[in-house]
């Protein structure tokens, strides 16, 4: 079902926060302001479609949108964001590069490390891409993250139509299995085009995406180190925690962030009623830094999910 806020009948005291507001909850957790003081006007519109969250941001005035170390501890997540400049012109910065971007222009970003978006006047077009099937189906993804994608490589004349397509289509009115369809194809040409920004090179895993993916299926092994960690990829420790320090983090913070997420979805779902045994499971030895370290980073303790059953799972973003 789509979804459309728009400011234009709120006072212009808590438009641009009601909007803010609007666009993180259903996106990316992140740091917004206006550049300048002064009346703001935007709309946003969401909706599903397959896997992917698809939106439209528009703004009428400058922001910064900031990813920040905080913001990600705060809020893990590991996904990667397609935009496409409709409108309007920004900067993005992430990973050392940064980004001059304008009306046809396609970018990709990774929530899984800071960024900078400034932007001026911008309509863009926004495709959340879960990351375990980014890391699947186009491996260099990360390594384009911050970078505006090369429009003249193959594919990307379709993606462009593609994802204008994308935004009118409404899956409400369509038979179910159509439209998954159309969002398989929408998803493997994003796939297709991302590989061909560097073909046979962009088909090659990067050093970080395989040590995260070993610790995303070791996440039970609770006498992980960096150096057991270098081992297993044939790379010295100083090389891992080289690789994680571009990405803003360290190998063992990101192992423990990805705990306490994991152990919080199981709570959450209702999956399990022994939080020791949760913790047990996903690493942890210690319930007493367990139930701190979650605690710290969710803002209530992990029982506190076993009593309220139903309550929600943090924000996203």
């Amino acid at each position: 079902m789509k979804e459309l806020f728009t400011t234009d009948d709120l006072d212009n005291r808590h438009r641009f926060d009601a909007w803010r507001d609007a666009v993180c909850s259903r996106l990316i957790k992140a740091e917004a302001r206006q550049m300048h003081s002064g009346t703001f006007s935007g709309s946003f519109a969401y909706s599903m479609l397959g896997h992917m969250d698809i939106a439209n941001h528009v703004s009428h005035t400058a922001l910064m949108w900031q990813r920040t170390p905080e913001c990600i501890r705060r809020h893990p997540n590991h996904d990667f964001y397609l935009g496409y400049v409709c409108a309007g012109s920004g900067t993005l910065r992430q990973n050392g590069h940064q980004s001059r971007v304008s009306a046809g222009d396609v970018v990709i970003y990774d929530a899984a490390t800071p960024f900078d978006f400034a932007m001026e006047k911008v309509a863009i077009n926004i495709v959340h891409l879960p990351r375990h099937i980014m890391e699947k189906e186009a491996p260099a993804t990360a390594k384009l993250a911050g970078k505006t994608l090369d429009l003249t490589r193959p594919g990307m004349a379709s993606l462009k139509l593609l994802l204008q397509e994308a935004f009118v289509f409404n899956p409400d009115h369509e038979n179910p299995f159509l439209a998954e369809q159309f969002a398989n194809t929408l998803l493997n040409m994003i796939s297709v085009s991302v590989n061909l920004q560097h073909s046979e090179e962009a088909l090659k895993p990067d050093l970080y995406s395989r040590v995260v993916s070993f610790l995303r299926h070791n996440l039970q092994e609770p006498e992980l180190s960096v150096a057991q960690i270098a081992n297993v990829h044939h790379v010295s420790p100083r090389t891992i925690s080289r690789v994680f320090a571009a990405h803003g983090t360290t190998p063992m913070n990101f192992l423990w962030q990805e705990r306490l997420q994991a152990c919080h979805r199981i709570l959450a779902e209702g999956k399990a009623r022994n939080i020791t045994q949760v913790a047990l499971d996903h690493g942890f030895s210690d319930m007493s830094h367990f139930s701190l370290a979650f605690r710290k980073a969710f803002g209530y303790t992990p029982s506190s999910l076993l009593r309220l059953p139903d309550a929600p799972a943090p924000l996203l973003l």
